[in-house]
C-alpha cells in the first residue's frame, strides 16, 4: 500500500470536513460555471485533484447512471473517504484513481469534460499537468478552471496590516513549497501552450460579514494554516494566538468583512 501524501493543512478527518464547508460555500457559482461549461448527463468526467470527492460526488448525480466520474487523487485517506461516502449514496459511477498527477499516465481522449479546482497552483509542473489533462480530453472537450489570480487580494475590511502581513507569508511558504498561488495570470500562455483554446474567463470574488456562511470558508482556513505554520517552526506560537484574536475581533464587529482573494473560472476547449 503506497504511503499517504501530504497536504498543506492534511488529509485527516477535520481537513475532509473542512473542505466539504468550502465546497458548500463554492458550490452555487461552481455548479453555474459547471452548467456554462456544458456538462450533462451520460458524461464521463475527469476530476483532477480530486481531494476528498465532494465535487466528484455532485458531478456523479448529475452525469447519472449512464455516466462516469473518474477521481484522480494521490491521497488514499481522501479516496477512501469517497468510495466510503459514494456507497452510502449508492453512487457506482465513480473511479477513483490513487496517483500523483505528475507520475498519471494520462489516457488518450477519454473524457467529455475536465474539472481542475486549486490544483494547477499547487503542482511544481502546471505544463506537464495541463498536457495532460489535453491528451485526456476527448477532441470538442473542455476543461473547467477555478484558480487563484491574486491570491494578497485576501483582505479584511476596516484594513487590517497585521492580517496581510500574516497572509504574505502564507503566500511565500507556497512558493517555497514549489506552487504558484497567482497560476490563474499565467493560464493564457500555458493553456495554448498545452493545445487548448480559452472560451470564457470569469472572476469570481466573495465579500463576508462574520454572520454569513461564506465567512467560515476563510476565517476557518486562516486559522487552521497558522497552527500548520506553527507546527513547522515558521511563525510563533504567539503569532498564531494573535491571529486568531484578531479574527474573533472582526467577528465581534457586526460592520466589518472579508474580501476573499481572487478566483477565476476558465472554460477552455479542445479543438475538435
Amino acid at each position: 500500500m503506497s504511503e499517504e501524501k501530504s497536504y498543506v493543512i492534511g488529509t485527516h478527518e477535520a481537513e475532509i470536513a473542512r473542505l466539504g464547508l468550502q465546497h458548500r460555500v463554492w458550490r452555487p457559482s461552481v455548479l453555474e460555471l459547471w452548467r456554462q461549461g456544458g456538462i450533462t448527463q451520460g458524461q464521463t468526467i475527469l476530476d483532477v485533484g480530486a481531494g476528498p470527492g465532494h465535487a466528484a460526488l455532485d458531478l456523479a448525480e448529475i452525469v447519472g447512471p449512464d455516466g462516469r466520474v473518474i477521481a484522480v487523487e494521490r491521497s488514499r485517506r481522501f479516496l477512501a473517504w469517497l468510495q466510503a461516502t459514494a456507497k452510502t449514496r449508492g453512487l457506482a459511477n465513480i473511479q477513483a484513481i490513487e496517483a500523483d498527477l505528475l507520475d498519471y499516465t494520462w489516457p488518450e481522449a477519454v473524457a467529455d469534460r475536465i474539472w481542475c479546482r486549486w490544483v494547477l497552483a499547487f503542482v511544481s509542473d502546471p505544463v506537464a499537468v495541463l498536457r495532460g489533462m489535453a491528451r485526456a480530453l476527448k477532441p470538442g472537450g473542455k476543461i473547467l478552471i477555478h484558480e487563484y489570480y491574486d491570491y494578497a487580494s485576501w483582505r479584511l475590511a476596516p484594513h487590517s496590516s497585521e492580517f496581510e502581513a500574516y497572509i504574505a507569508k502564507v503566500i511565500d511558504r507556497w512558493r517555497a513549497a514549489g506552487g504558484e498561488p497567482d497560476i490563474g495570470l499565467a493560464l493564457p500562455q500555458l493553456l495554448p501552450a498545452a493545445g487548448l483554446e480559452i472560451e470564457s474567463v470569469r472572476p469570481a470574488v466573495f465579500t463576508a460579514h462574520a454572520r454569513d456562511f461564506v465567512w467560515q470558508w476563510p476565517a476557518t482556513f486562516a486559522r487552521e494554516h497558522a497552527k500548520v505554520m506553527v507546527d513547522a517552526g515558521e511563525i510563533a506560537p504567539q503569532e498564531a494566538q494573535r491571529l486568531d484574536a484578531i479574527m474573533a475581533h472582526y467577528e465581534a464587529d457586526a460592520n466589518a468583512f472579508v474580501v476573499t482573494p481572487g478566483v477565476l473560472h476558465i472554460v477552455a476547449g479542445r479543438p475538435a
